[in-house]
Protein backbone atom coordinates (compact mmCIF):
# COMPACT_ATOMS: atom_id res chain seq x y z
CA UNK A 1 0.00 0.00 0.00
CA UNK A 2 2.89 2.41 -0.81
CA UNK A 3 1.68 5.72 -0.51
CA UNK A 4 -2.16 4.71 -0.25
CA UNK A 5 -4.71 5.08 2.55
CA UNK A 6 -6.22 1.69 3.27
CA UNK A 7 -10.14 2.20 2.61
CA UNK A 8 -11.21 0.08 5.46
CA UNK A 9 -8.93 2.20 8.05
CA UNK A 10 -9.97 5.76 6.17
CA UNK A 11 -13.47 4.49 6.97
CA UNK A 12 -12.94 3.78 10.50
CA UNK A 13 -11.46 6.76 11.30
CA UNK A 14 -13.59 8.97 9.48
CA UNK A 15 -16.45 7.78 11.32
CA UNK A 16 -14.72 7.86 14.52
CA UNK A 17 -13.99 11.80 13.94
CA UNK A 18 -17.67 12.18 12.73
CA UNK A 19 -18.97 10.39 16.21
CA UNK A 20 -17.13 11.94 18.47
CA UNK A 21 -16.61 15.78 18.16
CA UNK A 22 -17.51 16.66 21.12
CA UNK A 23 -13.47 15.84 23.05
CA UNK A 24 -11.69 18.07 20.46
CA UNK A 25 -9.52 15.37 18.60
CA UNK A 26 -9.21 15.05 15.50
CA UNK A 27 -7.37 11.56 14.15
CA UNK A 28 -5.62 11.22 10.83
CA UNK A 29 -3.87 8.59 8.95
CA UNK A 30 -0.64 8.97 8.48
CA UNK A 31 2.62 6.76 7.71
CA UNK A 32 4.81 5.92 10.74
CA UNK A 33 8.12 7.47 11.32
CA UNK A 34 10.23 4.60 10.25
CA UNK A 35 8.62 4.46 6.80
CA UNK A 36 9.31 8.04 6.30
CA UNK A 37 12.73 8.03 7.43
CA UNK A 38 13.11 4.83 4.90
CA UNK A 39 11.57 6.75 2.29
CA UNK A 40 13.38 9.90 2.62
CA UNK A 41 16.82 8.32 2.76
CA UNK A 42 16.29 6.62 -0.77
CA UNK A 43 18.23 8.20 -3.54
CA UNK A 44 15.36 10.44 -5.81
CA UNK A 45 15.99 9.16 -9.12
CA UNK A 46 14.62 12.22 -10.81
CA UNK A 47 17.08 14.19 -9.53
CA UNK A 48 20.07 11.86 -11.16
CA UNK A 49 18.35 11.87 -14.51
CA UNK A 50 16.86 15.13 -14.67
CA UNK A 51 18.35 17.41 -12.30
CA UNK A 52 16.82 20.86 -13.61
CA UNK A 53 13.72 19.78 -13.63
CA UNK A 54 13.31 17.78 -10.54
CA UNK A 55 14.80 20.28 -8.21
CA UNK A 56 12.07 23.01 -9.59
CA UNK A 57 9.64 20.48 -8.99
CA UNK A 58 10.47 19.70 -5.76
CA UNK A 59 10.82 23.43 -4.40
CA UNK A 60 14.49 23.50 -4.01
CA UNK A 61 14.85 26.40 -5.68
CA UNK A 62 18.74 27.46 -4.65
CA UNK A 63 19.67 23.98 -6.25
CA UNK A 64 17.72 25.02 -9.50
CA UNK A 65 20.02 27.94 -9.68
CA UNK A 66 23.16 25.94 -8.93
CA UNK A 67 22.72 23.36 -11.49
CA UNK A 68 22.41 25.35 -14.18
CA UNK A 69 26.00 26.52 -13.39
CA UNK A 70 28.13 24.00 -15.25
CA UNK A 71 30.74 22.64 -12.44
CA UNK A 72 28.29 23.23 -10.28
CA UNK A 73 25.95 20.95 -12.18
CA UNK A 74 27.77 17.55 -11.39
CA UNK A 75 27.88 18.45 -7.50
CA UNK A 76 24.00 19.92 -7.53
CA UNK A 77 23.12 16.33 -9.14
CA UNK A 78 25.10 14.37 -6.13
CA UNK A 79 23.86 16.13 -3.57
CA UNK A 80 20.09 16.06 -4.81
CA UNK A 81 20.30 12.28 -5.48
CA UNK A 82 21.69 11.56 -2.19
CA UNK A 83 19.91 14.65 0.54
CA UNK A 84 16.94 15.41 -2.49
CA UNK A 85 13.93 13.79 -1.01
CA UNK A 86 15.18 14.87 2.64
CA UNK A 87 15.85 18.48 1.86
CA UNK A 88 12.57 18.92 0.10
CA UNK A 89 10.62 17.38 2.56
CA UNK A 90 12.07 19.76 4.98
CA UNK A 91 12.46 22.77 3.03
CA UNK A 92 9.47 22.30 0.38
CA UNK A 93 6.85 23.85 2.38
CA UNK A 94 4.63 21.04 1.90
CA UNK A 95 0.84 20.79 2.61
CA UNK A 96 0.94 16.79 3.92
CA UNK A 97 3.15 13.62 3.22
CA UNK A 98 0.73 12.27 0.62
CA UNK A 99 1.29 15.44 -1.75
CA UNK A 100 4.73 14.84 -1.15
CA UNK A 101 5.07 11.25 -2.31
CA UNK A 102 2.82 11.66 -5.25
CA UNK A 103 5.14 15.05 -6.62
CA UNK A 104 8.93 13.00 -5.63
CA UNK A 105 6.59 9.68 -7.58
CA UNK A 106 5.92 11.99 -10.38
CA UNK A 107 8.99 13.16 -11.18
CA UNK A 108 10.61 10.37 -10.74
CA UNK A 109 8.78 9.21 -13.77
CA UNK A 110 9.19 12.21 -15.73
CA UNK A 111 12.76 11.89 -15.46
CA UNK A 112 12.89 7.94 -16.99
CA UNK A 113 10.60 9.19 -19.27
CA UNK A 114 12.96 12.13 -20.42
CA UNK A 115 16.26 9.70 -20.49
CA UNK A 116 13.97 7.29 -22.69
CA UNK A 117 13.00 10.28 -24.93
CA UNK A 118 16.75 11.28 -25.22
CA UNK A 119 17.69 7.62 -26.03
CA UNK A 120 14.90 7.31 -28.39
CA UNK A 121 15.97 10.30 -30.35
CA UNK A 122 19.61 9.32 -30.58
CA UNK A 123 18.96 5.91 -31.93
CA UNK A 124 16.55 7.60 -34.95
CA UNK A 125 19.14 10.54 -35.17
CA UNK A 126 21.74 7.79 -35.57
CA UNK A 127 20.45 4.90 -37.14
CA UNK A 128 17.61 6.07 -38.40
CA UNK A 129 18.53 8.54 -40.58
CA UNK A 130 16.39 11.45 -39.11
CA UNK A 131 18.01 15.13 -39.96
Amino acid sequence: MKGRKCKSCLQKVEAWNESCQDCGFHLVLEPDEKRKVRYLRTPALGALLWTQGWTFGARLYFWFLLSLVPVFGIIALVACLIFGRRWAWKYGGWDDWGSFTERMRVMDAIGVIWILGLMIGYVWIRYGGGL
